[in-house]
C-alpha cells in the first residue's frame, strides 16, 4: 500500500481541518507590524538575545559519539512515553505526545507543503520539537541532522541506520513489493527493506496513522477515518539508488548555491508531474515506508533529522547569499494553491502548530536562525 503513490510524483515529502479549534489562517494582528525581520530576537518580544554564549550548534548524527546518539534517541522515546494533549476521541492516533506532532503535521499538510510556508513553518516545528525534548525530557545534547549526502552511497553502512542501540534504528525486514511507480515518466526500484523495523531504539514501533494517498492534496481534504488508530508497524525500505541519484553532494551544493528563492525551491522539491524529485523528496524516498507519504511521514523518528538537514541546506543558502536570505519564492499558502490562497509575503501570518503554538507568528519572524524565537547554528555551511 505504501508503494502505491502514483499521484505523489515529485511532490515534496512531506489541512483544512484544525486541531484544538486552531484555525490555520486568521486575521490576527502582527506583534509589531513596523519591525523588520532582522530586529526580532533582540530581547524585544522573544526573550533573551541570541549571542555566542546562548547559541546552540546542530551537528551531524553520524559524527556524534555513541553515547550522545543514544542520549538523543532516549529523549525521543521519553517523548513517546508522555501523555497526549489532544482530544483522543477526535484524534485516536494521538496516543502520546510524540504522536501529537505527527497528528498536527497531518492536519496542517495542505497548508505547509508545496507552498511558501514550507521552509519557515517546518523550521519552527523542529524548534518546538527540540525544545520539547529539552524541557519535557531533559535532553542536553546537540540537536542532530542527518547528512543524507554523506550517506548517499549506502545508507545502511552508516551509524544512523546500522540498527544498533546507538542508531536511529535500521532498515525494515526485506519484503519485495516491487518498483515504486510515481508517474508515467518516473519510477524507482525497490530498496533493500520494505517491511517492519525490528532493530535499534525504535524496533517494533507502532505508527498508527494509516497511509494517506497524496491525491488528497489535489482537493485539499483528508480521507474519512484519517485519524483512526491502526496497528501498523514502522516500516522502512532504505534505497541506495534513490540516495545516490537524488541526495548526493552535488545536488546539495547546487541547492545551497541557487540563484534565487524560486530556483532553491525547485532544487529542493522538484516539479510535480516530472521526473525531478529534488533533494527533499529524494531523502524521503531513500527511507521508504511511512516516509513515502507526504501526510504521515512525521511518524518516523528519522523525519526530524532529515528535516533538520533540509533546514541546514536552507540556512546555508541564506548564509551564502545574504542579500537573498529573506526572499520568498512568490507562491501561495496552500499546496498546489488548493484551495486558492493569497501569495505569501514576509508579513503573512503562518499556519499555527496546534496546541504547541497557537499565537500568531509572521513569516518574517522565522526567517533567521539567530533571531525571532531562534538561537542556533550549524556546525558547518554547505559552501
Amino acid at each position: 500500500m505504501l508503494n502505491s503513490i502514483l499521484p505523489f510524483v515529485a511532490a515534496t515529502a512531506l489541512i483544512s481541518s484544525s486541531i484544538v479549534s486552531a484555525a490555520p489562517f486568521s486575521s490576527h494582528e502582527a506583534r509589531n507590524p513596523s519591525a523588520q525581520w532582522s530586529d526580532w530576537g533582540q530581547g524585544k518580544e522573544w526573550g533573551q538575545p541570541c549571542n555566542s554564549e546562548t547559541i546552540r550548534t546542530r551537528v551531524d548524527f553520524n559524527k556524534m559519539a555513541p553515547a550522545e546518539r543514544k542520549a538523543y534517541t532516549d529523549a525521543v522515546k521519553c517523548l513517546m512515553a508522555q501523555p497526549s494533549q489532544i482530544d483522543n476521541a477526535e484524534y485516536p492516533v494521538a496516543v502520546n505526545r510524540y504522536m501529537d506532532y505527527a497528528t498536527i503535521h497531518v492536519n496542517r499538510t495542505q497548508h505547509v507543503h508545496l507552498d511558501a510556508f514550507f521552509l519557515t513553518w517546518h523550521r519552527y516545528f523542529l524548534w518546538l520539537y527540540e525544545s520539547d525534548l529539552r524541557e519535557t525530557c531533559g535532553y542536553k545534547g546537540a540537536f542532530p541532522y542527518w547528512d543524507f549526502a554523506s550517506t548517499a552511497s549506502n545508507p545502511t553502512a552508516f551509524p544512523i541506520f546500522d540498527g544498533s542501540e546507538y542508531s536511529m534504528s535500521g532498515n525494515g525486514v526485506y519484503n519485495n513489493t516491487g518498483p515504486i511507480v510515481l508517474g508515467p515518466t518516473l519510477s524507482i526500484p525497490h530498496g533493500s527493506g520494505g517491511g517492519c523495523v525490528t532493530t535499534g531504539p525504535f524496533a517494533n514501533m507502532v505508527a498508527p496513522i494509516k497511509y494517506i494517498d497524496p491525491s488528497y492534496l489535489f482537493n485539499g481534504t483528508l480521507p474519512d477515518g484519517a485519524f483512526d488508530y491502526n496497528d501498523i508497524c514502522l516500516m522502512r525500505d532504505l534505497n541506495a539508488y534513490v540516495s545516490q541519484t537524488y541526495t548526493n553532494e552535488a545536488e546539495l551544493v547546487a541547492a545551497a548555491h541557487a540563484a534565487n528563492a524560486s530556483q532553491f525551491e525547485y532544487l529542493l522539491n522538484g516539479v510535480i508531474g516530472s521526473s525531478s524529485l529534488g533533494i527533499h523528496s529524494g531523502a524521503h524516498f531513500s527511507v521508504g515506508g511511512q516516509m513515502d507519504s507526504i501526510h504521515v511521514s512525521a511518524q518516523d523518528p528519522i523525519w526530524y533529522p532529515l528535516h533538520t538537514m533540509i533546514d541546514k541546506v536552507y540556512t546555508s543558502w541564506q548564509i551564502n547569499y545574504p542579500e537573498l536570505a529573506n526572499t520568498l519564492d512568490g507562491s501561495t499558502g496552500t499546496a498546489l494553491n488548493v484551495p486558492p490562497s493569497p501569495v505569501v509575503t514576509l508579513n503573512t501570518t503562518e499556519p499555527d502548530w496546534g496546541y504547541f503554538q497557537m499565537n500568531p507568528i509572521q513569516v518574517q519572524e522565522l526567517i533567521s536562525t539567530t533571531a525571532g524565537p531562534f538561537c542556533y547554528q550549524y556546525d558547518n555551511v554547505i559552501s
